[in-house]
């Protein structure tokens, strides 16, 4: 009997620590999702700002495809078009932030964007590649090859696309890979001969992996709305899974202001977004 129950012991012992072993993996499965879901979220943000730049920059630069009107913040970057004409194509439109500058909208950046353009921005058939050279957004740093495409229609529609991103953390060792597709259709706007008050709807959908190979996909479940007048996506819910777990992300009720909500089981969080 004695033996019997040293046994049992034993193997409620054994059964106690996997139990525990098994939380503690849990946890930590949820945490690497809450983290690459931010990532991801980090990285739509801050490469969407590379599409504001071209619209706003290529508008004041008369690029844009209608006379110039306003552009609605200007970026502080030295605009330098080759060849310098505003009838030629393609076309190179590079914006240059030298060792740092911030924006009348409070970004900060340095570097430079390189746009290659094939005809004028609001053009129907318009490709525009973006390329980085230590470029860096409020002390993010963006690499890869950013595409723009205008796909034509009633009022402006877009095709975004990030192939090779990378997005090197301020602390300048935690990245994070990013790629993705995201189709922007204008709700309001077009019939006025300038952005500023331009609004999209997104959807589409990307990937995120952390330096240690992690990755987590993310599907646009109801459309972001992205208003001209502001940095951020002011509504919309992103679903995300991560291996077996799944969660959310929602960007609000319409709100200008850089939070989302993420969720993940039974945890949420308020994250902030870099810009």
């Amino acid at each position: 009997m004695k033996k019997i129950g040293l046994l049992s012991l034993a193997t409620a012992l054994v059964f106690v620590a996997c139990k525990k072993d098994k939380s503690s993996s849990d946890s930590a499965e949820q945490n690497e999702a809450l983290a690459l879901s931010a990532a991801s979220s980090n990285s739509e943000s801050l490469y969407d700002d590379a599409f504001d730049l071209v619209l706003q920059d290529g508008e004041s630069n008369n690029v844009a495809g209608r006379e110039y009107y306003s552009a609605r913040v200007s970026s502080c970057a030295v605009v330098t078009l080759t060849p310098a004409d505003l009838n030629t194509y393609p076309k190179t439109m590079s914006l240059d932030f030298g060792s740092g500058c911030t924006s009348s909208n409070g970004v900060t950046r340095k570097g430079k964007i390189t746009a290659t353009m094939s005809g004028r921005i609001r053009t129907a058939g318009t490709t525009i590649s973006l390329s980085f050279e230590n470029f860096y957004i409020n002390g993010y740093k963006l690499e890869g090859t950013y595409t723009i495409t205008n796909n034509g229609g009633t009022g402006l529609n877009f095709t975004t696309q990030v192939t090779n991103g990378k997005v090197t953390y301020p602390d300048a060792t935690t990245w994070y890979s990013y790629s993705g597709t995201h189709t922007l259709a204008q709700t309001a706007g077009s019939s006025t001969v300038t952005f500023a008050d331009d609004n999209f709807s997104v959807t589409g959908n990307n990937t995120a992996a952390s330096s240690a190979g992690k990755s987590l996909t993310v599907n646009i479940i109801t459309p972001l709305v992205k208003n001209a007048g502001c940095l951020n996506i002011s509504s919309g819910v992103e679903q995300f899974k991560y291996g077996v777990i799944s969660g959310s992300l929602d960007f609000g009720n319409g709100t200008c202001d850089n939070q989302a909500l993420l969720t993940v089981g039974p945890s949420s969080q308020t994250i902030t977004l870099p810009r």
